[in-house]
């Protein structure tokens, strides 16, 4: 699908993609899945969701670039102990706050240490391997790890460690009066419908804003977002693979692009909540997953099945794993009954109102469950409120995203260490892979061999119920450049605009 849609989209800012200059004065109107919510990048409900928003004010130490590569941003570089315990970051020189004050080592490590070490921190879960963050000298900041620490880098390109002004960090507003040191400001803000962005005139980085203006509003609807990029209220959509054809079709005028598949559609099985503490009944709901009517049915086919975390052509995917998890609602049953439950069970499943296709997935689940005599209870709710209420533990199961992160490694670790997303423990062999995993002296080879070897344990546990890879997808009108060197789009379905411009009319 990537390779299709790409041609359809014409390559973009690239290759043979849309003719013109750059609109210096240009206005981005962009549709949402989600609404804007608070912007306190430190107490955020979700970091993931509010990062298409929080990316363009505030700047971290690196950024996510395509590739997905990690490059400097406030970080001109950074060095990594020789024992991989500690990494160097020497700060950008000359970059400024939007407030006027001065970027350097100490506003680096104030911020660094709200996200990790302040009890009302929302987002410290994000960096368990931070011991200890000093400055070095005015414009260096050391940051020793509990543990080698080869992902640390590409955490820090995430708004979770955004960098706010010191003279902001204890403003009782800061949710809705953000001061960061990015290229945009924030002039307009209507928490749970859209937000308006003016470009700096004094950032550091004058490539590091195409657009003037930035308004964005959450959408939540999928024909909604549709119907307002066709009647030009917008020009630049978040769409997914269930409009996938649709979206083809929108005529000369359009064009779509889709990043390759690296997120995924999952069933999150909360271990606390019996019978799901058993390995058998978690194997048995695997096997009576339709994955591929759900992916025809739904998806238009654009979703590749998934029997494991990561999908293929990813580094630590496993062609052969210990199970296969094929659709047999006959086995399921008699996987049940050994179990100890014949006559099936109750589960009561969280899911995303309004949020497609999740909560078509989840009534998916609910009536192929029924076959092998599990009943599915769906609840469902705000779609920005749904994995905080997962994570209180109330919920056997949820129909979530798995997010994924910029490299395999940050993909497990993300959504299997913690027990924000993953309600349960997992095997000290699968943990002790991981952290080998870490070292960022360690040769490619042996690398992704620890990946595969978690990967196995995550299928041969059935850690979720496994559906499918989905794609970032996209829909603009042809003003819109830059919508393909986005570095996020190649791992999750959020958006950093910072690169994307209007074409002028001329």
């Amino acid at each position: 699908m990537a390779l299709v849609l790409a041609a359809c989209a014409g390559g973009g800012s690239n290759g043979d993609g849309p003719a013109g200059d750059i609109d210096p004065n240009g206005e981005l109107k962009a549709a949402f899945s989600l609404p804007p919510m608070p912007l306190d990048p430190h107490r955020a409900t979700s970091d993931v969701a509010q990062f298409t928003y929080a990316s363009l004010v505030y700047d971290r130490l690196t950024q996510i670039e395509p590739g997905p590569e990690v490059k400097p941003l406030l970080a001109e570089s950074w060095e990594f102990a020789e024992d991989g315990l500690s990494v160097d970051f020497l700060v950008r020189e000359g970059a400024t706050f939007s407030d006027g004050a001065a970027v350097d080592a100490e506003a680096v490590k104030l911020s660094l240490d709200r996200a990790v070490f302040d009890p009302e921190s929302t987002v410290a879960f994000r960096f368990p391997m931070i011991e200890s963050i000093e400055v070095v000298d005015p414009m260096t900041v050391r940051i020793t790890t509990n543990r080698p620490a080869s992902d640390l880098p590409y955490l820090l390109a995430a708004t979770s460690a955004s960098i706010v002004s010191p003279n902001a960090l204890n403003n009782p507003d800061l949710d809705v009066k953000p001061v960061g040191s990015g290229p945009y400001v924030l002039t307009e803000l209507t928490l749970g419908e859209s937000a308006t962005f003016e470009r700096r005139d004094d950032y550091w980085n004058p490539d590091g804003a195409l657009a003037k203006t930035i308004n964005i509003v959450g959408i939540a609807d999928n024909n909604a977002r549709l119907n307002a990029l066709r009647s030009g209220q917008v020009d630049f959509i978040l769409t997914n693979a269930a409009q996938a054809d649709e979206v083809k079709n929108l005529g000369p005028d359009y064009q779509v692009f889709s990043y390759p598949p690296g997120a995924a559609y999952s069933l999150f099985l909360n271990y606390e909540v019996p019978p799901l503490d058993n390995v058998e009944v978690r194997r048995a709901l695997n096997h009576a997953i339709n994955r591929e009517a759900i992916t025809s049915n739904l998806l238009n086919g654009y979703c590749e099945p998934l029997n494991q975390p990561l999908p293929s052509g990813v580094a630590g995917h496993v062609e052969d794993p210990p199970y296969d998890y094929e659709y047999d609602p006959d086995l399921a049953r008699t996987m049940l009954a050994d179990a100890g439950y014949p006559d099936g069970f109750s589960l009561k499943l969280l899911a995303s109102a309004g949020l497609s296709p999740q909560d078509a997935i989840a009534v998916a689940l609910q009536d192929q469950f029924k076959e092998i005599g599990v009943t599915l209870e769906i609840d469902q709710k705000d779609p920005a409120q749904a994995p905080a209420l997962y994570g209180e533990g109330d919920y056997g199961a949820f129909v979530q995203t798995r997010v994924a992160g910029a490299t395999p490694l940050l993909t497990l670790l993300s959504n299997f260490s913690t027990s924000r997303v993953f309600l349960g423990q997992t095997p000290q062999e699968f943990k002790d892979a991981l952290s080998g995993a870490t070292d960022p002296n360690l040769p490619p080879e042996e690398y992704e061999s620890l990946l595969q070897d978690a990967s196995a344990i995550a299928n041969e546990q059935a850690f979720d119920g496994f559906i499918c890879a989905n794609q970032s997808l996209l829909a603009t009108t042809k003003r819109i450049i830059g919508y393909d060197e986005m570095g996020v789009g190649y791992y999750t379905n959020v958006y950093d605009f910072r690169k994307v411009g209007v074409l002028s009319d001329s």
